[in-house]
């Protein structure tokens, strides 16, 4: 039994209803709500949050050695017979503070880049932070684009659906030959094949949106589609000075240079201090010093020669120093590149969505006519399926361009680093334009470190103009 088109046309429509419906309902969010959810749920971001905390807390225990340490020992002995006398026990108890006094300067500059390792990790974890916004808001704007695309498929297969419909009224008033039937009947088979295809994508677009949300099921809020504007200020120099992987670059490279010299004093001289007290001893000459005797040391070490270690370890670091510096060169000229090529894709893509909404709104009063003078009996049906692939093809080519047009802005913030905090943990305007300045919660000591850096930073530079 042959199935009426009208009935197919059904089918396809709850069809594609299930499809678009998930196993359990959506969440509904605007973009600055969506943003949110990730700063605050997403595992990856929190795993590199907790990295970096794990970092300042390496650079305290790094620096330990530094400070003074304390130890108690106690000893405790028996002989049945030593010398004349019968069941010796013997016993003591000693406590010792030891502290390796810096006479090299070597203490300052070890400090100095285990703090700036911490403003490394820092630095690529608001890159992370930079990319991952990006990232979800190029999605964002594609699940979208992608939903009106999955309307405008919607709505040509009930066009074609009715056109379908006319053009079997027609047949059975021997108005038209079979091959109409053919035709029509062709085209609402593509049409449906269409509307699957685009709910395959905005599907998929909807898990990464889940994805980056922690696994939270979320859908962009319904809403009219705006046209982006171009509101981002451009600046080459703020960009390359703010950029978080240009800056924990930069961070690298001075870290290096500190390394360096920290090294070049392998074969520096130490000097160990001691001291040592005796509470308690039976026999009160058990140990040397006696009960309640205290001692002091000083132990200097003059080292002359390591096998060449220091030498070597000091070309080793040169080499590190030379490549942090390429490096560098190299995210200075792929910021230019980037903001260059999201510039010249704006450009591109704004001109192309000027152009295709002229051309849609022709395509529009096209297939208009062309569908009136065909239900009238006034037009061919290849005219009318060419004026609907017209407008088809011009309508899929503007909701690219205003998609290209999103994903370009997004590329130039990126670009500049717009989607992450500054050096001192001001959030950008584009993150405070989603409401996510304080959102990343947990990590400790980050003003601390970051302000006992730049005291040093203003000490040394004190430091060298009076040399």
């Amino acid at each position: 039994m042959k199935i009426p088109q009208y009935k197919i046309l059904c089918y396809t429509l709850i069809i594609s209803a299930l499809l678009m419906s998930p196993a359990h309902a959506r969440v509904s969010m605007t973009l600055p709500q969506y943003i949110q959810e990730i700063l605050l749920n997403n595992h990856s971001l929190r795993a590199s949050v907790k990295n970096v905390e794990a970092n300042y807390y390496s650079v305290l225990a790094s620096v330990g050695y530094q400070r003074p340490s304390t130890s108690a020992s106690s000893s405790l002995s028996y002989a049945t017979k030593q010398g004349d006398v019968n069941n010796v026990t013997a016993g003591n108890l000693a406590l010792r503070l030891s502290q390796r006094i810096d006479i090299s300067g070597s203490y300052k500059l070890d400090e100095q880049q285990n703090i700036l390792g911490y403003e490394a990790s820092r630095a690529n974890f608001d890159d992370t932070v930079n990319t991952m916004i990006a990232a979800a808001e190029e999605t964002w704007w594609s699940a979208v684009l992608a939903r009106e695309n999955v309307k405008l498929q919607k709505d040509i297969l009930t066009q074609r659906s009715e056109n379908h419909r006319i053009t079997m009224e027609k047949y059975n008033q021997e108005l038209v030959p079979r091959l109409d039937i053919v035709r029509s009947d062709a085209q609402v088979v593509e049409a449906g094949s269409l509307v699957k295809s685009a709910e395959t994508v905005y599907l998929n677009l909807l898990a990464e949106l889940s994805l980056m949300a922690g696994g939270l099921d979320v859908e962009p809020v319904e809403a009219e589609l705006q046209v982006p504007v171009f509101d981002v200020e451009l600046n080459y120099d703020d960009a390359l000075e703010y950029r978080p992987d240009v800056r924990a670059a930069k961070i690298n490279l001075e870290r290096s240079k500190l390394v360096k010299k920290l090294t070049a004093k392998g074969l520096s001289p130490t000097l160990d201090f001691a001291f040592q007290f005796t509470p308690w001893s039976d026999p009160d000459t058990f140990t040397t010093p006696n009960k309640h005797q205290a001692g002091a040391s000083l132990t200097l070490n003059l080292p002359f020669t390591d096998g060449n270690t220091t030498k070597y370890k000091v070309m080793n670091t040169d080499r590190l120093i030379q490549a942090a510096e390429a490096n560098l060169k190299a995210l200075e000229e792929s910021t230019r590149r980037d903001i260059t090529v999201a510039i010249n894709n704006w450009r591109n893509a704004a001109a192309a969505e000027q152009d295709k909404k002229i051309q849609v709104e022709r395509s529009e009063e096209e297939l208009r006519i062309t569908e009136l003078m065909y239900s009238e009996g006034m037009g061919a049906q290849i005219d009318l399926i060419n004026a609907q692939t017209a407008y088809q093809s011009v309508k899929t080519e503007y909701l690219d361009a205003v998609k290209d047009m999103y994903v370009a802005l997004v590329a130039l913030r990126k670009a500049i680093g717009d989607y992450s905090p500054d050096e001192d943990g001001t959030w950008k305007e584009a993150v405070q334009r989603y409401g996510k300045g304080n959102e990343v919660l947990g990590e400790p000591g980050l003003k601390t470190l970051r302000t006992d850096m730049k005291k040093l930073k203003a000490k040394n530079a004190k430091k060298d103009e009076k040399e």
